[in-house]
């Protein structure tokens, strides 16, 4: 079953630019967990400890936007943004 959205705000290009950054940047490190040799503790926890830093700006993002324009929510919702038109829609 595919779930449904809806269009409920959008953001300026600055504002794209700055989630579209972190959700990179959150992706290649997912990415780099794939390939770091198990030998290597030191880089293993400083991968974990900059996605924890990435994962809470990207969350914070969210948060300071949703309450900045107020979109509409639900429990077992999210939002995505539409990067090449700034659109941001609610998944249920």
């Amino acid at each position: 079953m595919n779930a449904e959205k809806k269009l409920v705000g959008k953001v300026t290009p600055e504002q794209r630019d700055e989630i579209q950054a972190l959700f990179e940047r959150r992706n290649s490190l997912k990415e780099l967990f794939l390939i770091i040799p198990k030998d290597n503790q030191d880089l293993y926890e400083r991968v974990v400890a900059d996605m924890a830093q990435t994962q809470k700006k990207f969350d914070q993002w969210w948060a300071d936007r949703g309450a900045e324009y107020q979109w509409e929510g639900k429990e077992n919702g999210h939002w995505e943004i539409n990067f090449e038109t700034c659109e941001i829609f609610l998944n249920e």
